[in-house]
């Protein structure tokens, strides 16, 4: 991913998105960089959790996109509005299996360099610049593991979403 294209997708991210913390936009190039690998361990568990959030996703409406990017390649599918369209969550999962054959996961070298164009960015300005070099150290503790939402961006956004490849749910085909 090009500098300019972070840069778009972190401004999308910034506009649709209230309290949108360092943890979140780790998480964000991170599914950017990795994809949806780190949530599966078990496919037949990841279907049952995808069923289960859809049967216990809010009963509002949701004003949020449909997709959102992460990166040239994958993007969030977001479940509210993607079942308020009464499109088939079977045709997700398909679509969510696909992209874990397909997606090519990048490197940690990749991670860095996406938290580096971040750091370059007038996003990075709204933090303290040593709470995001702390928040950094903390990650290559923690062997830049995956993380969670921030609460605040959990209670601003209720997050419910897969990551995909882009050009699976982009087409005229995707229901």
């Amino acid at each position: 991913m090009t500098r300019e294209e972070c840069s778009a997708i972190l401004a999308a991210h910034y506009q649709t998105h209230a309290a949108l913390a360092p943890r979140d936009v780790y998480k964000l190039i991170y599914q950017a960089v990795f994809g949806p690998e780190h949530s599966i361990d078990n496919l037949r568990a990841a279907m049952e959790r995808l069923y289960l959030e859809v049967l216990h996703l809010p009963d509002i409406p949701v004003t949020g996109p449909l997709l959102e990017p992460l990166s040239p390649l994958l993007c969030r599918v977001n479940l509210q509005p993607f079942v308020q369209q009464g499109r088939s969550v079977r045709a997700l999962w398909q679509c969510f299996r696909q992209t874990l054959r397909e997606y090519q996961p990048g490197t940690l070298a990749d991670l860095d360099r996406l938290w580096k164009f971040f750091l370059a960015t007038t996003w990075a300005q709204r933090y303290d610049a040593a709470c995001l070099e702390q928040f950094w150290q903390q990650m290559a503790t923690a062997n830049f593991a995956p993380v969670h939402h921030s609460r605040q961006y959990a209670e601003a956004n209720a997050p419910h979403y897969r990551v995909v490849l882009r050009a699976l749910v982009e087409g005229p085909g995707f229901a």
